[in-house]
């Protein structure tokens, strides 16, 4: 459908619903002035866009450009594919807990006291093979949601960091039994630059979500970009720790909002989100 007639059509549906532009931007967290321009017929929308602002108002895509077909199939598929949210976000509560016990204990090995043992290297190794399957899982609801709202740079920012963390996981793991730690420096400042400069990807990926998730996917952004910026500088590593715990609880939140989303809306799901389950 090509504008004006697409914008016409969406600002009847909104009177339809009684519903002022003011109304729809609470219920879309799509800006005004987007959705004043969509409906003068100004711009032409990406079509997750218009699946935003279709959901908050009721109404499926199907039923929108195609009033007379049936959407159950749509209900189906949308209902499945909330699944792999729901397990992200078990997931990355998990990782969390886990990634913060994991910093006592690189700084318990660091000052390599004598209470130190084999019994705890092998807690350590369950506690980093735990936090690599957690984090993967916690990533599949990233994936999930670049591909609703066709977020390519989201999708690639998210493999790449999974990729990164099951590399820092298998250093981590491989340090255990070295006599002398400084000769691992350099490898962990390699780590730490590259992890930092996937994360400012991964946190872009994450503002690009703004249309369709409003605020909060700018907060889960700036916190993964301030995590990156602290880590490429290597000296500042520990301010990216820190601030990763409030980053990974907002991402939580974001899934779940996600997940709400996905509740709300009849929309057609790509058949990769039904793959991730």
């Amino acid at each position: 459908m090509k504008q004006p007639d697409l914008g016409n059509r969406l600002s009847a549906l909104r009177k339809e619903k009684n519903l002022t532009q003011e109304e729809l931007v609470e219920k879309s967290h799509v800006s005004v002035r987007t959705i004043q321009r969509i409906e003068a017929g100004e711009v032409i929308p990406r079509v997750s866009t218009v699946k935003i602002l279709l959901a908050a108002m009721g109404e499926s895509p199907e039923q929108f450009f195609h009033p007379k077909t049936k959407t159950m199939e749509n209900q189906s598929a949308s209902s499945f594919s909330r699944g792999p949210l729901l397990i992200s976000m078990m997931a990355g509560a998990i990782y969390l807990l886990v990634e913060i016990i994991l910093g006592v204990m690189d700084f318990a090995w660091l000052t390599k006291t004598d209470n130190w043992s084999q019994w705890m290297n092998f807690v350590y190794i369950s506690l980093t093979v735990t936090m690599i399957i957690t984090y993967a899982l916690f990533m599949r609801g990233f994936i999930a949601l670049s591909t609703v709202f066709e977020n390519g740079l989201l999708k690639v920012g998210t493999y790449l960091m999974m990729g990164a963390i099951l590399a820092l996981g298998i250093l981590d793991i491989s340090t255990l039994w070295a006599e002398d730690a400084e000769r691992f420096g350099l490898a962990y400042m390699l780590a730490s630059v590259l992890i930092g400069t996937l994360s400012l990807v991964f946190g872009i990926g994450l503002l690009r979500l703004q249309d369709g998730m409003g605020e909060l996917s700018r907060v889960a952004g700036v916190l993964e970009i301030i995590i990156g910026c602290a880590l490429i500088t290597v000296i500042l590593f520990f301010i990216g720790h820190v601030v990763m715990i409030p980053a990974v609880v907002v991402e939580i939140i974001l899934l779940y909002r996600g997940y709400e989303y996905l509740a709300k809306s009849e929309a057609p799901i790509h058949p990769e989100i039904s793959s991730l389950s």
